[in-house]
Order: structure tokens, then C-alpha cells, then sequence
């Protein structure tokens, strides 16, 4: 039932309509507009206006390729606005594995007594207290860097 009356109604508006207005003056001097003729004993002061539909079908097209246009672009504007939030999220998942792996490092540093690392050549060395601070303070500056709350 929806559907038909809405389909009645389309039909109805978009209908266009050639009519004739008659525009008079009478007896008592007001101006008249009417689709009929004016009556025999009206003031002789006619004009008959010819009222022509618009072209309708040009305007609606052209309405209808400007939304098409605005959609396409919505549409670019959300994917990149989508590209820009998976990399944002990618950056952040990589500084939140930094930020864990930095406080790791930190606490081996400061709560091992006794540190060892491979020297390169596949014996382990002693880390002196020296080398102990200087870890110590790149961990702290990559904590300080990658740990920050957002």
C-alpha cells in the first residue's frame, strides 16, 4: 500500500503542467489571477501569461553526476582517511613492542648483579659498571621515546 501511494505521488509532482493564467482587475479594483477566463463585465485590463515548464530532465541529470562526483570523492576521502588509521595503528603497535622490549632491557640491566654478552665471536664477556650506565641510559631514552601515553 506504501508503495503505491508513494508511486501516486511521484506520478502526481512530476507531472508538468502548460497552463494558462489569466490576470484581470475587477470591479472593485483588486487584481485577479485565476486559470479561467475573466468574466464578460471585467475591466478589459487582461493579460494572459503562458507559464512553460522548466526542463527539469537536464537539471536532475546534471544534480545527479555532481552527487555521483561528491560520492566518489566521499568515498576516496574515507579510504584514505581508513589508510591513514591502519598506519597510525601499525606505528603504534611497533612503538608499544619498543617500549616493552626498552623496560626489559632496563630491568635486565638493573637487576642482574652480575651482567654477561656475547662478545661477537661466541664467548660472553662481563659487562662493567661503565658499560652497565651507559645501557642503562639508552634503555631509559628509548623508554622515554617509545612509552609515551597518548
Amino acid at each position: 500500500m506504501k508503495f503505491f501511494a508513494v508511486t501516486a505521488l511521484i506520478v502526481l509532482f512530476s507531472t508538468t503542467s502548460n497552463a494558462q493564467i489569466y490576470k484581470w482587475v475587477d470591479e472593485n479594483g483588486k487584481t485577479q489571477y485565476t486559470d479561467q477566463p475573466p468574466p464578460p463585465g471585467a475591466s478589459r485590463v487582461e493579460q494572459r501569461l503562458n507559464i512553460k515548464p522548466t526542463n527539469r530532465t537536464n537539471n536532475a541529470s546534471e544534480k545527479s553526476t555532481n552527487l555521483v562526483d561528491e560520492r566518489a570523492e566521499f568515498n576516496k576521502r574515507q579510504q584514505q582517511k581508513k589508510e591513514e588509521e591502519t598506519k597510525q595503528q601499525a606505528i603504534t603497535e611497533e612503538n608499544k613492542r619498543k617500549c616493552i622490549d626498552a623496560q626489559t632491557r632496563l630491568r635486565m640491566y638493573t637487576d642482574s648483579p652480575r651482567l654477561t654478552v656475547p662478545d661477537g665471536s661466541g664467548g660472553i664477556v662481563y659487562v662493567d659498571d661503565e658499560t652497565r650506565q651507559q645501557r642503562i641510559n639508552e634503555a631509559n631514552k628509548a623508554i622515554s621515546e617509545f612509552c609515551k601515553k597518548n
